[in-house]
């Protein structure tokens, strides 16, 4: 299961397209979409992981291991955002995403029942999330909808990739030093985003 934006399929109760159970319809179109998110998920953490080991990379003044750092970053995040964006799909021609903001309705998860969930996601120490966060958070998907938080995750992903521009970095550490502390930074703040949409998607079928 992926640990960003995670969509639990463990939800037996529920009724298909054609009012089957989920282990029939929507069980299949669950299992489907759960992949891309994986591997979505997975690309990003790599490229995370990147983007730490940029900051070692400086620190041991390893330009040219950074360059090439670099470059696997932008082409981690554009699998990540490649993944990401086919689940996204299968949520509109499926009608996934509807069926699954319903489930998490029916399971509590109103502007309090998020507020809720998210707020024990965090004295679990699963997320790092202050309260206007969790507002945010659930305010967005109260008044948009589970579609408006995977959105606003994938536009986070494109963004950092958008601050890969490799051309025009010059060879000064200070240009190198704001780029690794923009990366980082745009990193946890997606991840915790991701991290925080998955929250709600877990403590719903506890």
């Amino acid at each position: 299961m992926a640990l960003i934006c995670n969509v639990v399929q463990n939800v037996a109760q529920t009724e298909g397209p054609e009012g089957h159970s989920s282990n029939g319809d929507w069980g299949e179109v669950y299992r489907r979409n759960e992949r891309f998110i994986e591997s979505g998920s997975a690309y990003f953490s790599q490229a995370f992981a990147e983007a730490l080991g940029l900051v070692s990379d400086l620190e041991l003044h390893n330009r040219e291991r950074a360059q090439l750092r670099l470059a696997s970053i932008s082409a981690l995040l554009g699998h990540s955002v490649e993944q990401y964006s086919t689940s996204l799909d299968i949520d509109d021609r499926s009608g996934l995403a509807e069926h699954h903001e319903a489930t998490l309705h029916r399971l509590g998860l109103d502007l309090r029942g998020t507020e809720q969930a998210l707020t024990d996601g965090r004295h679990s120490g699963y997320i790092v999330a202050d309260d206007h966060l969790i507002r945010r958070l659930a305010l967005l998907f109260h008044e948009q909808g589970y579609r408006a938080l995977m959105d606003a995750y994938l536009e986070k992903v494109i963004s950092i990739q958008s601050l890969i521009r490799p051309g025009e970095l010059t060879e000064t550490v200070s240009d190198w030093q704001g780029l690794t502390w923009q990366l980082t930074s745009a990193f946890t703040d997606a991840m915790m985003f991701g991290q925080c949409i998955a929250v709600m998607n877990a403590v719903a079928y506890r």
